[in-house]
């Protein structure tokens, strides 16, 4: 477990800097927008549900509506969890067209808990429907995760890179965006916290690319 995670930061940071390192030698647009998020979740036994309400804006306008309704089946406590996901969204993209699209998630989150450290990595296969169009888009994301929960306090610091795949289309076999995520989470008491985050999304797959800076506040209840 512990060459897993060393070999998947490398991999990580190797292409993080990879990332960086073009972006210096390009152009690109650019946004400012925000997230908004309320999470409802049911531990039973090994399974987790999760249910999710967001609405996200860029620029000057409305981007998209999305509730996200998870399942998650531990495997191996704190080490392994199998997770099954459903999306609904209503996103307007450019301004003015909107569309209603499904995505499906299908995959798994590693995790290696050390003291009060956590690195994670969930990778999973992701499908997205666009009522209108044949055929889906699928892409493979991968999220490297690391968290440091500080002791006798209830802040947690975290830093999440999430990197996707296009897996079909024209673009198959292309890097289609990465997100850093840069936040911390503030636990009220044992049911509810609230999680503050800023987001730098590099988006690949357009022309010019995009850089996107997003800034999130979000409520967690536990039932």
């Amino acid at each position: 477990m512990k060459r897993f995670f060393k070999k998947s930061s490398l991999i990580a940071l190797f292409l993080i800097s990879g990332f960086s390192s073009t972006a210096i030698a390009r152009e690109y647009s650019s946004e400012v927008g925000t997230m908004w998020g309320f999470t409802l979740s049911k531990q039973i036994d090994r399974v987790n549900l999760q249910l999710q309400q967001n609405v996200w804006t860029l620029g000057k306008y409305y981007e998209r509506y999305m509730p996200i309704f998870t399942v998650s089946y531990t495997v191996i406590p704190k080490h392994l969890k199998l997770n099954v996901l459903y999306y609904y969204m209503n996103q307007q993209t450019p301004p003015g067209t909107y569309k209603n699209r499904h995505r499906y998630h299908l995959g798994a989150t590693f995790s290696y808990p050390v003291s009060h450290w956590s690195l994670s990595l969930s990778s999973r296969f992701e499908s997205t429907y666009t009522i209108g169009d044949k055929h889906p888009l699928n892409k493979w994301r991968n999220k490297f995760m690391f968290s440091y929960a500080i002791p006798n306090s209830r802040w947690t610091p975290f830093f999440h890179a999430d990197l996707f795949l296009l897996l079909n289309g024209s673009q198959s076999g292309q890097m289609d965006r990465v997100w850093y995520d840069a936040g911390v989470e503030y636990r009220i008491d044992r049911k509810n916290s609230i999680e503050c985050k800023v987001r730098e999304e590099h988006l690949m797959s357009k022309a010019p690319q995009q850089l996107n800076t997003l800034f999130s506040l979000g409520y967690k209840l536990k039932l």
